[in-house]
């Protein structure tokens, strides 16, 4: 028989569920917007505000100092659901070592949103850095919740 999951517990899983879905509608408007992304990039890069004044847009996008942002987006959102799928397996059946990982991985997830706040990207992207620090912040409420400790030790 399988034993009840609190609300608490039931809750941490949701807002991890809209956490890799935001991260996915990121990465979706990373590759949709990639010239924003380099355009916001380049502000505070002389290197690359030098070959925008010689070429534009498409000279920047083809030279080597440009990160691969649609690249980079890709890999980490998929290491990142992958994480979360299987952290949010072990969390549900009941293994206690995951509540810290969750919480630091929220806990990191808050940092890069809010060092994405101030690196010139669309608004867009402010706002869902923003909605990503909300999320985390409302995460590890809910795994520190009193009903998720009980959860976790009658395991």
């Amino acid at each position: 028989m399988a034993r009840e999951v609190p609300g608490s517990v039931a809750n941490s899983m949701r807002v991890l569920g809209l956490i890799v879905a935001t991260s996915g509608v990121i990465t979706l408007l990373i590759w949709l917007m990639r010239d924003d992304v380099i355009l916001g990039w380049a502000e505070g890069n002389p290197s690359a505000q030098e070959i925008l004044a010689q070429g534009g847009i498409e000279q920047l996008r083809e030279s080597p100092i440009v990160p691969g942002f649609v690249a980079l987006a890709v890999v980490a959102f998929v290491g990142f659901a992958a994480l979360a799928l299987v952290l949010g397996s072990f969390f549900l059946g009941g293994h206690a070592w995951t509540r810290l990982v969750l919480t630091a991985t929220a806990g990191v997830g808050v940092l890069v949103g809010a060092v994405c706040l101030d690196s010139h990207l669309p608004t867009i992207f402010v706002v869902l850095s923003a909605l990503i620090i909300v999320e985390g912040l409302v995460l590890s409420f809910f795994l520190w919740r009193r009903e998720t400790t009980a959860y976790l030790h009658d395991a």
